[in-house]
């Protein structure tokens, strides 16, 4: 019998989320670990919240011709308009608020991923090691 015959490949019984908890019921930060997430951390947020709303911004301008100010309170005013016979300007005001609200998204919406992963991620690490959901008891408050 050659190698080949005899070995068969292994392959993982456990599912990927039973990986997933074995590293984090395990996993401890040490100072080295810490430094180089910390590290990919600002450049992930530096380019999510500055570098994409910046390139939507120049997108929008430029390739859409969604250029100009805009002004909310003239912009709301207009919705009337841009139903059927209305004023073509009223729609151009409304796409430059679509403009700046997916910009202000983009930046925005990375900051609140981060901080609504870490306390899942915390919370599911608690109860993996055991540590009940309530806050310890004890001491003065």
């Amino acid at each position: 019998m050659s190698q080949v015959e005899t070995t068969t490949p292994t392959t993982s019984s456990r599912t990927r989320r039973e990986r997933v908890e074995t590293f984090l019921k395990g996993f401890e930060w040490s100072w080295t670990t810490a430094v180089v997430f910390s590290v990919g951390l600002v450049f992930f947020l530096l380019i999510t919240t500055s570098v994409l709303p910046s390139f939507w911004m120049y997108v929008s301008e430029q390739k859409l011709g969604w250029q100009g100010p805009t002004d909310i309170e003239a912009a709301l005013q207009e919705i009337p308009t841009l139903l059927p016979g209305g004023d073509p300007a009223a729609y151009d005001e409304l796409l430059l608020q679509v403009r700046d609200a997916i910009a202000m998204g983009l930046s925005t919406v990375p900051i609140i991923i981060v901080l609504v992963g870490a306390s899942i991620m915390q919370n599911w690490r608690h109860k993996l090691r055991g540590r009940s959901e309530s806050r310890p008891t004890g001491g003065y408050r």
